[in-house]
């Protein structure tokens, strides 16, 4: 075997080794010599010999001055190789392999990634492969809805909170934890297209918000279950899906909570303030000319006027009759409608009436109390109700169903980008 050397020019004396490849050389050299049952010290000496002998070359001799010439481009010239004693078997393998790992350490190192890389894909690729034919490890996407459900823009009062739970509400809501289409439309879109997804797993905690943006969402969910009728979509609650939250669950196929979970708060609701005696009190008078009679309606700094009051009670109304309408549709028959109504009156009316009577029991079900009328309930008495179909954890409950080998895939969402958070850095 020979060992290599760059040459620069004539007589320039090789570059030295690297201290750890020159180490491990001469142990290799020490060592293979013995286990063929040779001495291994006149094999060093005489490597030593020769390493001095290359070093005692003669000076070059001293240059002449002369004209300043412009210096030629440096030319690679071939490399001369050293000669060492030859080392067989094993040890001889090892000690090529790290001086050429001294010699060309960059280019190893390149390949070293690109094998590395193509490891890398090769796993993917087999993986998807099995996951695509034969269907293992089974494969669960999951998104997760954390926040109140309103848009990107300022958070507006009013009907933008119609359909919030004032018993889940935060105590303080950040932009982060926000919930809507345009978050979560492309993540919904990648959790049912990924190969070999069996379900989608739905991890809800939201308080409600935002009327339209809970049936944005809740069509999108029901558009995606006919677009993949194969893939199954479950709704699992952590610690609220209450009022809109509970509206998008409803798309799910089936609903798993916690047994202290905040369920249900079906309905709509509408919060201001009024500031006319303040305004009063002031010496400040409001003037508001519109076109329109209902134009000007709602404003805090005008008295209430009854029709205004009938038009915002409509709207309520109108509201809350998709929600019904969508909850009835997600449920299909699942809601007790008699159940919810006995503890809706055994909560409401005193203790003097022991039980209501069938007329009563029958009307007050046909209106929906203790389902439509904005009640929330833990999770082992929503389930009693046929508002969940479940109580669980998803973790446990996925392996139920898919087995221990489940694996879950998270698709985050696209959270939006703060431009002016980026020119900061610029300004």
């Amino acid at each position: 075997s020979f060992l290599v050397w760059p040459k620069k020019s004539a007589r320039t004396s090789p570059p030295p080794m690297p201290r750890v490849a020159r180490v491990a050389a001469l142990l290799l050299l020490y060592c293979a010599p013995a286990a063929a049952g040779r001495p291994a010290v006149p094999l060093l000496s005489r490597l030593r010999a020769d390493r001095q002998q290359q070093q005692q070359q003669p000076p070059l001799p001293p240059r002449r001055p002369g004209p300043l010439r412009r210096p030629a481009p440096p030319q690679r010239s071939p490399a001369y190789p050293v000669p060492l004693p030859a080392i067989n078997g094993t040890a001889g393998a090892v000690a090529a392999v790290l001086i050429a790992l001294s010699s060309n350490w960059v280019v190893y190192e390149r390949l070293s990634w690109l094998v590395t890389a193509l490891g890398r894909w090769s796993v993917g690729a087999v993986r998807t492969l099995f996951v695509r034919t034969l269907h293992f490890p089974p494969t669960v996407t999951l998104v997760t809805m954390r926040g109140l459900i309103a848009t990107d823009d300022e958070m507006r009062t009013g009907l933008s909170y119609a359909m919030l739970a004032p018993e889940a509400a935060p105590a303080e809501v950040r932009g982060e934890s926000l919930v809507n289409l345009g978050r979560f439309e492309k993540a919904l879109d990648r959790a049912f297209s990924m190969p070999g997804a069996r379900a989608v797993a739905l991890l809800i905690d939201s308080p409600g918000g935002s009327p339209a943006q809970s049936s944005l969402l809740h069509r999108k969910l029901l558009a995606l279950r006919r677009r993949h009728p194969r893939v199954k979509l479950l709704a699992f609650v952590e610690d609220s899906a209450a009022s809109g939250g509970y509206y998008i669950a409803c798309a799910a196929d089936e609903i798993v909570a916690d047994a202290n979970s905040i369920v249900g708060s079906i309905g709509v609701i509408s919060r201001g303030f009024g500031f006319v005696k303040s305004l009063k009190k002031k010496g400040v008078e409001r003037r508001v000319h519109a076109a329109g009679d209902s134009k000007s309606g709602l404003d805090p700094y005008l008295p209430m006027r009854s029709a205004d009051l009938a038009r915002q009670r409509r709207l309520l109304k109108e509201l809350h009759a998709n929600f019904i309408g969508a909850v009835q549709a997600g449920r299909k028959g699942r809601l007790k409608r008699d159940e919810a109504a006995l503890l809706c009156y055994n909560s409401t009316e005193p203790r003097l009436f022991a039980s209501p009577g069938r007329r009563t029991l029958a009307r007050m079900a046909q209106r929906g109390d203790g389902l439509f009328d904005g009640s929330v309930y833990s999770g082992a008495v929503a389930q009693a109700l046929g508002l969940v179909d479940g109580v669980g954890e998803m973790s446990t409950e996925l392996q139920r169903r898919y087995g221990r080998a489940v694996r879950v895939v998270r698709v985050e969402p696209e959270a939006p980008v703060d431009y002016r958070r980026l020119l900061r850095w610029f300004l």
